[in-house]
């Protein structure tokens, strides 16, 4: 193949038809016996050697799709083969007037009751993929092909024939065609595959007809791979030198959120300025380290001592944060390498998402080039620029005003493109009750990138759970195949998905390998948890807070109101989440809080004069005899407030009957099934200052508390998504 590849890339990257199919035989993948013919002569010559009618298609590297433009002829008379060749040569010509023609190729007609799609690609942003589907010329048209990262596991080639075709007992491929495109799909994006052993960029197969006995490439198109893209495969050996290479640059990464000495360039004596801002928040919060305000002329800035560069601070300084114009930063990026800091974090803007533009309209330079040479062969390592700051609880690591800033040490670490979502995390995770206990608005990833931090995460004995915004990934493939080695659960919550592909492209992979389907494969592939607002992260913050891990999916819903339990039914369902069958011992126990209007079946309605004996609620009791069913895993139980309230003569009284409701439902068992709580309010300023108050003491009774049964819900059915990502990944990793 190395011989032929080389003499062909001489003239042309792709190879043609007959040489592709020779490709694939030699990988045990049967194809057609196709003949060549440069003249309507040899046309006519090569067909007195079939017996039945033939498939006549034009053979040329620059035509991609051959039937559009009339190069493919099917159900040929042998007779007519001479005037068919000229038909095609002609149709061929007027269409693609530049293209090199070689001739018509000329093979059997091959029976079969399925047309199957193979293709595979070298992509520059994720690597090695492969996609599996139905085939034939309307390919690009019809229900998409499914979508992997490559190589392949046997494993993940059965999940990928699943998806797109269903399990044997489904009838759409019998036992022994899905063996043999089982078989198939590793030779072609396996370990040992053609794409990872040959210098293909993309390859499709199309179609492969699958027949009574035998599934045959009837077409196929491949292109060559430059010598220089090799490292983009991403095989595992390449993964893995990547990763060892990223793992050295991070050694001196404990400043990133637990340092000893900050300098403050840019520091400010207006109140109104960042540089004044951010070091009164730090003073505020009780930073535990020691902070060195820079400033050209004060003294002091509060209450601590300024210095005119970091040059002059007499102590080591292992982080830095720079407020400062563009044009000042790298100046002050060299001054940080020379004092030898470790992590500097550039909070200006003004470089790759503003490039300044110069007479003509053009680039006048990389601004991000610059800071890159400020920094270049040092181990000093950057974060940002254009981002708003650092959290952290065990350092005090103010992000904002420092009333809003949690205290509690927490095990989630939040990673931020955007500043906004950054510092909304930070709130929100006060007034939720979240241990979150480091947060990082990354900014631009000039430097470190989310690679990077994925990686200083997996190892950061703080973090227990990764949680990520994205816009853009730099080399995602490889990002996603690094976490799906990760031992951690990990969350990402994405915005600016864009679905940018190809209708001009060159072969049916790449029109069909648009950012969104590589995107969703590699979110699929390497387990990781994706969402799509920041409700829907936070609510999946809450449940890992209360509940850690889930794997069952049977879940059972209690509470007042039977429209709820409905909407929340339908919730579970679009979650792959169940409704728990209640064992006798169960219904028997419940029969007990019957009364009119109660259902005892799941999902569980008791009105609300059914969940009191006396002065005393019972949803701790009904609770504990739900969470002794060990056929349930989950249970969401809501409390309707608004009805509370109405049976209270004020709302101090309302408030005692939710207090003693909240009591009740805390003294259930440890043990047992995960538990939600919904407190639903009317939107009263009373009961959402409840709610509030509430939902940190929830949280550490490990039970999450939510607004709305649906969200809770949904949250449940994320986690165990989540849980089931962590899970998956141990078993790969433990398997090799």
């Amino acid at each position: 193949m190395a011989d032929k590849s080389s003499a062909c890339e001489e003239e042309s990257n792709v190879l043609t038809e007959v040489e592709a199919k020779a490709l694939l035989r030699q990988y045990r993948i049967q194809t057609t016996a196709p003949m060549l013919a440069t003249s309507a002569e040899q046309a006519d010559q090569a067909c007195k050697t079939f017996n039945r009618p033939v498939v006549m298609k034009v053979v040329s590297a620059d035509v991609a799709h051959k039937a559009r433009v009339g190069g493919v002829r099917v159900g040929i008379d042998p007779a007519d083969a001479s005037g068919i060749f000229e038909e095609i040569m002609s149709a061929v010509r007027a269409a693609e007037p530049n293209a090199k023609l070689e001739g018509v190729l000329i093979e059997e007609v091959v029976e079969g009751h399925l047309e199957v799609f193979i293709g595979a690609r070298v992509d520059r942003e994720y690597g090695s993929i492969v996609m599996l589907g139905r085939g034939g010329s309307g390919v690009e048209a019809g229900a998409p092909p499914v979508t992997a990262l490559a190589p392949l596991s046997p494993e993940s080639a059965d999940g990928l024939l699943t998806q797109a075709f269903g399990t044997s007992a489904d009838g759409v491929l019998d036992q022994t065609a899905r063996s043999t495109l089982h078989r198939y799909l590793l030779a072609v994006a396996g370990a040992e595959g053609l794409l990872f052993r040959e210098d293909i960029s993309d390859l499709d197969i199309n179609p492969l007809l699958v027949g009574e006995k035998e599934v045959v490439a009837v077409d196929a198109v491949a292109e060559l791979l430059s010598p220089g893209e090799r490292f983009g495969r991403l095989d595992a050996d390449t993964v893995s030198q990547e990763k060892a290479g990223r793992v050295q640059r991070l050694q001196r990464m404990r400043a990133l959120f637990e340092p000893e000495a900050i300098a403050f360039i840019g520091a400010s004596t207006s109140p109104s300025k960042l540089g004044y801002r951010n070091i009164k928040n730090l003073v505020d919060f009780g930073f535990r380290g020691r902070v060195y305000p820079i400033h050209p002329k004060a003294a002091e800035i509060c209450g601590v001592q300024a210095y005119p560069s970091i040059g002059d601070v007499p102590g080591p300084v292992d982080r830095a944060y720079i407020a400062l114009s563009a044009a000042q930063v790298p100046q002050a990026l060299e001054d940080c390498v020379k004092k030898g800091v470790d992590v500097v974090q550039v909070l200006s803007a003004g470089f790759s998402e503003w490039v300044p533009k110069g007479e003509r309209g053009e680039p006048a330079e990389d601004p991000d080039a610059v800071l890159r040479a400020a920094i270049k062969g040092s181990g000093t390592r950057v974060v940002g620029p254009n981002c708003i700051g650092t959290f952290s609880s065990r350092a005090r690591l103010a992000m904002g005003a420092a009333r809003y800033c949690p205290t509690d040490s927490g095990s989630i670490t939040f990673i931020s493109q955007s500043g906004t979502f950054a510092g909304d995390v930070v709130r929100r995770a006060q007034a939720l009750g979240l241990p979150v206990g480091q947060v990082l608005s990354c900014g631009n990833c000039l430097d470190l990138d989310l690679i990077d931090y994925l990686l200083f995460c997996e190892a950061d004995t703080n973090t227990k759970l990764i949680a990520i915004y994205a816009e853009s990934i730099r080399n995602a493939g490889l990002f996603f195949r690094l976490a799906a080695q990760s031992s951690k659960p990990i969350v990402i919550f994405r915005g600016g998905l864009t679905d940018q592909g190809g209708a001009a492209a060159s072969s049916h992979t790449a029109a069909l390998a648009t950012d969104t389907v590589l995107w969703e494969a590699a979110v699929r592939a390497s387990g990781v948890l994706q969402v799509g607002t920041l409700d829907d992260l936070l609510d999946v913050l809450v449940a890992f807070s209360g509940h850690d891990t889930l794997t069952g999916k049977r879940l059972a819903i209690f509470g007042s109101g039977g429209g709820v339990s409905v909407t929340s039914s339908d919730a579970a369902e679009q979650v792959d989440l169940e409704l728990a069958t209640l064992n006798s011992m169960t219904r028997s126990e419940l029969e007990g809080f019957a009364g009119p209007g109660t259902s005892v079946s799941n999902p569980i309605d008791i009105p609300v004069w059914g969940l009191k004996r006396g002065d005393d609620f019972v949803l701790g009791e009904i609770l504990d005899h739900l969470k002794a069913d060990d056929g349930i895993d989950a249970i969401v139980a809501y409390v309707e407030m608004g009805t509370v309230m109405d049976f209270s003569d004020a709302d101090e009284e309302g408030l005692a009957q939710l207090q003693a409701i909240c009591d009740s439902i805390l003294a259930t068992a440890t043990s047992g099934a995960a538990v939600s709580l919904v407190l639903r309010s009317t939107g009263d300023k009373v009961q959402d200052d409840f709610v509030r108050a509430q939902r940190p003491v929830f949280i550490r009774r490990g039970i999450s508390l939510y607004s709305s049964t649906a969200r809770a819900v949904r949250a449940i059915g994320r986690l165990r998504a989540m849980s089931r990502g962590v899970a998956s990944r141990s078993v790969d990793i433990k398997n090799g």
